[in-house]
């Protein structure tokens, strides 16, 4: 009986450890286990698919990028050395940038030509414009995102879910993630995200995460739109090459010139008669300037997927129904998107813009030195520019309408 007793503890003890080896984690504890994976490694060779759909746009973007990287933990640019080569499945197109630490070189196979800038020269340049590259960055970046740590994992605002699947044959640890959402719209661009969410494939053995996607649903004037990246790895190695991530694995062929800084264009003087044009309507309907002269107008140039277009577009709407019947013509002219792919009609009927919208090839922007959007031309009743806004601020409407009334008085 003693045995007895003796053997049914024992059973009982072993059942608590299985129970224990296979009881299922919590998203949380995938997350952290996932974050420091990542955390352990230095650096490696990758390949990524990203497909990315843009907040106004319906169709997808699909690029594969080829990485090798290693950390640089002292370098405040990128924190990384790397070298990447992107390609557009959509296009032809591809382009190949490296960092050392200490240059960062962009160059093309298209016709062998790049550009070099220095880091002691350039810095401040480089990290204006690194938002703009793609990384796979829960293995390159410093914060691991949409990985979390543990003291992240505290954020109440976020809520997590796990389940289990399978990638390409992979199995995965599958975590949802849903973030804070906008109780109403924010008060400069009038935007409300109601739903931001985050997913992540984990591999069940390394934890090593091998996709995740990020979407977003958002309010924009009574026009919902939707924005989803997703990052998949191909491939990865934690072995790192370091000759890629030198200058010398540049080909001999490729030609590089010292990079020279961006330079604004002169805008148009005032009081120069604003260059012509003739263009066209969503109806069809052809607009000449040289028609309008006897009216005052305010030249809109802007396009669908700017936010602070979208944001002035119903301060506009508004100076259009209230002087529209006192000599004033509003014009917005669109040197991007195409009417008809872009779906430029469903668009503008969501705003509620019934003012008159063109279509232009982008010369025309060149023509009339826009540097930014949107940017907003005042013509007087001869057709010469009295007055040019860029950007959207707060407190716009104000110093709109009083140009506006200035020009209608005269």
């Amino acid at each position: 009986m003693k045995h007895l007793i003796k053997s049914t503890w024992a059973w009982a003890a072993v059942a608590v450890v299985l129970a224990g080896c296979n009881s299922k984690p919590t998203a949380e504890e995938v997350i952290v286990k996932s974050y420091q994976k990542c955390e352990s490694i230095e650096g490696g060779h990758y390949k990524m698919l990203v497909k990315k759909k843009y907040m106004s746009d319906k169709d997808t973007t699909l690029r594969r990028y080829t990485c090798d990287f290693k950390r640089l933990p002292y370098d405040i640019v990128y924190g990384k050395a790397f070298s990447m080569f992107e390609e557009s499945l959509d296009s032809k197109w591809s382009s190949h940038l490296l960092y050392t630490g200490d240059e960062l070189v962009n160059y093309y196979d298209s016709d062998s030509t790049g550009t070099i800038m220095s880091c002691d020269q350039w810095i401040d340049d480089i990290i204006a414009g690194r938002h703009n590259l793609t990384f796979y960055t829960p293995l390159t970046s410093r914060s691991h995102y949409p990985l979390r740590s543990e003291e992240e994992l505290t954020d109440s605002t976020f809520t997590y879910s796990l389940s289990e699947t399978r990638l390409d044959g992979r199995p995965c640890y599958l975590v949802d993630i849903l973030g804070p959402v906008d109780d109403e719209p924010d008060t400069v661009f009038g935007m409300q995200t109601i739903r931001y969410e985050i997913n992540l494939w984990i591999d069940k053995k390394d934890y090593l995460p091998w996709q995740y996607s990020i979407a977003f649903d958002i309010v924009e004037q009574q026009d919902t739109m939707y924005q989803y990246d997703e990052f998949k790895l191909l491939d990865f190695s934690p072995i790192v090459d370091e000759s890629k991530l030198t200058l010398e694995s540049i080909p001999e062929d490729v030609v590089l010139k010292d990079y020279e800084p961006y330079k604004e264009p002169e805008p148009l003087p005032e009081g120069a008669p604003a260059p012509e044009w003739s263009l066209p309507t969503l109806t069809g309907d052809t607009i000449r300037l040289a028609d309008l002269k006897g009216k005052v107008v305010l030249l809109d140039f802007f396009y669908k997927s700017c936010a602070p277009c979208c944001a002035a577009m119903p301060i506009l709407q508004s100076l259009h129904e209230k002087y529209k019947d006192k000599g004033f013509m509003m014009i917005g002219i669109d040197p991007i998107d195409d009417p008809e792919e872009d779906e430029m009609a469903d668009f503008l009927a969501k705003r509620g813009i019934t003012y008159t919208i063109l279509f232009s090839e982008r010369k025309l922007s060149d023509t009339y030195r826009v540097s930014g959007y949107p940017t907003l031309f005042f013509l007087d009743r001869e057709g010469k520019i009295t007055k040019m806004h860029i950007g959207f601020r707060k407190g716009m409407e104000e110093e709109l309408e009083a140009d506006l009334v200035k020009l209608l008085e005269k």
